[in-house]
């Protein structure tokens, strides 16, 4: 792409409602399989891109990969009226030119610990502080693998058919993986819920 072709913008729904991700004609990191997410404004420091998306009231969560942002609202503002306010910062950002994230944070996500590492701080993740909560509601996760940079896990009891499962892993499981090690490419939920008590995949 020409860099004197107008920055373009384009945005699509998906079926969790307080995500939508942003399709922008440049890439935003060179690197096409890496994602930098960002989950609040102080993680995003020296991050310009970040910076300017979470001083938007409403956005919680910063996610960036190839040429897509996707950004997590929160609280009840409809996407129209936020990507209102986001698309001027966004254009104004590319069209002055990168970078958009600091080299610091580029350099953390390439220290890739070996998979048994990511595994074994996960589960303790898990044991210590995810599976805790969830058990309160008959619920709990399991890491079912380790996969390059992807992360594979199952729900079981509550969680497994449960609607509101998809936001949990969303926010409460994928949120804590991710702090936790950063590196973390996918977390892949990897449940089978047309199975179990409630299903509501059919």
């Amino acid at each position: 792409m020409s860099e004197d072709e107008p920055v373009k913008i384009r945005g699509e729904f998906t079926p969790d409602p307080s995500v939508c991700n942003f399709s922008i004609n440049r890439p935003i990191l060179d690197d096409a399989e890496l994602t930098v997410s960002f989950f609040s404004p102080v993680d995003a420091e020296g991050s310009p891109l970040a910076e300017a998306l979470f001083a938007i009231e409403g956005i919680g969560r910063v996610s960036l990969k190839g040429s897509t942002l996707s950004l997590t609202k929160e609280g009840d503002e409809a996407w129209p009226k936020l990507a209102s306010q986001m698309i001027p910062v966004i254009k104004a950002l590319f069209e002055a030119g990168g970078p958009y994230i600091s080299e610091a944070k580029l350099e953390e996500l390439k220290q890739v610990p070996p998979e048994e590492d990511m595994a074994r701080t996960i589960q303790d993740l898990l044991d210590s502080q995810i599976n805790p909560v969830l058990a309160s509601h008959g619920g709990f996760v399991k890491l079912h693998r380790v996969e390059g940079c992807d992360v594979h896990v199952e729900m079981g009891g509550g969680c497994q058919g449960c609607a509101a499962s998809r936001q949990t892993m969303k926010h409460g499981i994928e949120r804590a993986i991710r702090e936790a090690i950063p590196q973390v490419r996918e977390v892949i939920d990897a449940t089978d819920h047309a199975a179990g008590a409630n299903p509501y995949y059919k």
